[in-house]
């Protein structure tokens, strides 16, 4: 099978069906974050949400609190998401810094400062945000059960989705940071975070089943792989994955072309929408950038997973566009799990258990959707961790899980960061204003 979607807006496997949530309610309720897949249908229908102008007594005791309510907390989630894309990949190496704000440039340098600016204010507070909305949110919806006229069924669904943003948050947190800080709490290590995490997951699949939702139990399902991969707890990770279907199940963050701010900001920042082109992918020429080369390049190019840009100029114009093709409009939506990840956390295990020929088997249907032959697995399990890492990079391409893999990989001892910068970071550090106002942050960093 040719796969024919990685230019298209949706870059979804074919025969997909979304159910995307918008509301236009402001800022933070503006920003639409959610779609889950319902059937194998090829069709698209919208859950909308009725902008009210005021609120009455009569508005306060039905479900429209609950639909502002769990729209405020996927609004939070998609700002924080996809600047958190932007950022982990500048660090690992899928972009490189193509503007000349300072503070990016340290990221790509991996020499960065806890006062680093974008560290703070497009990263962390956003992601703080996001999962404090998720959380208030949990709150809110307990407060409305057994109100005149709330509809049980929608707010159970909320509940759940809420959960899962909140597990989800906390997953970018150990992921992307040395150390994150809840609400004044200590600053926890990335291990201690994540089964935070896994922990808010395994309480979002129990909501999902309470609220009878198929869509929502995969999803939790799938973050809870995804923690217990990062835990290093492989079998664990397999049998959550296991539970995610291996075709068909997709859950996006979603945007709209409704305003700037709704905007996709990763296509925003790659293709100049309204932005000038401030990331792109190394490409080895550019000397004040190391010469960093994206180690997929080649590849990459050759499945149109990016592409040259002569075309287009970086806000740096002595850096070359070299383009990412998985997002090319504002309102494209981002990949935040998917069937394919379910089968790469299963592949990866067995790889980890030295079953070379059926880790290989359950990648197939994915290579064979690029017109890839099968894959190879070498060993020993440092080679085979290599080509796992490319496996994972091309399906999860510009969806965050970038830096998470590099950090895995390096524990067994398999080092994939971009050489030659000035600096050796790994992770993101607390930022200083979260040790300067939290004493209890101090000293976990």
């Amino acid at each position: 099978m040719t796969h024919t979607s990685h230019d298209s807006v949706d870059f979804t496997p074919n025969g997909v069906k979304h159910i995307r949530a918008r509301s236009r309610t402001g800022r933070m309720v503006a920003f639409a974050a959610f779609a889950a897949i319902v059937s194998l249908a090829a069709c698209t229908s919208d859950l909308s949400v009725t902008d009210p102008v005021n609120l009455t007594p009569d508005d306060l005791g039905s479900n429209a609190p609950i639909g502002i309510t769990i729209n405020g907390a996927r609004g939070a989630f998609q700002r924080a998401y996809d600047r958190h894309i932007l950022y982990t990949d500048l660090l690992s190496d899928a972009f490189v810094a193509a503007g000349t704000f300072p503070y990016q440039a340290e990221v790509d340098d991996r020499s960065i400062r806890a006062n680093n600016e974008g560290l703070l204010g497009d990263m962390y507070v956003p992601l703080s945000v996001a999962r404090f909305m998720a959380d208030t949110a949990i709150a809110l919806l307990d407060q409305a059960k057994g109100g005149v006229g709330v509809d049980e069924a929608a707010r159970l669904q909320g509940v759940a989705q809420s959960r899962y943003f909140g597990g989800y948050t906390r997953a970018l947190l150990a992921e992307a940071y040395c150390a994150s800080a809840i609400s004044g709490g200590p600053a926890l290590t990335s291990d201690l975070r994540m089964a935070d995490a896994l922990a808010v997951f395994q309480d979002a699949a129990a909501k999902a089943t309470e609220a009878n939702s198929p869509q929502l139990l995969a999803a939790a399902r799938l973050g809870e792989a995804r923690a217990q991969l990062w835990l290093g707890k492989y079998a664990e990770a397999a049998a959550a994955a296991a539970l995610v279907p291996e075709t068909g199940f997709l859950i996006n963050s979603v945007y709209s072309n409704a305003s700037v701010g709704q905007k996709n900001f990763v296509v925003r920042e790659t293709y100049g929408i309204d932005e000038a082109i401030r990331f792109a992918v190394g490409d080895g020429t550019v000397s004040f950038l190391h010469n960093e080369r994206f180690p997929y390049l080649d590849n990459f190019l050759s499945i149109g997973l990016i592409r040259r840009r002569p075309d287009l100029s970086a806000f740096n114009s002595a850096v070359p566009v070299v383009a990412q093709t998985k997002m090319l409009t504002g309102d494209a939506p981002i990949p935040m799990g998917s069937s394919a990840e379910g089968l790469l956390i299963r592949a990866e295990v067995l790889v980890r258990a030295a079953n070379r020929s059926a880790a290989a088997a359950l990648l197939t249907p994915l290579r064979a959707a690029w017109n890839l032959p099968p894959v190879t697995f070498p060993g020993p399990l440092q080679a085979d961790l290599r080509v796992m890492a490319e496996e994972r990079s091309r399906e999860l391409f510009v969806t965050g899980e970038r830096l998470a893999t590099l950090r895995r990989y390096m524990k067994d001892g398999v080092d994939l960061f971009p050489t030659g910068t000035g600096g050796s970071a790994t992770c993101f550090p607390v930022p200083q204003q979260e040790l300067d106002t939290n004493p209890n942050a101090r000293g976990g960093g």
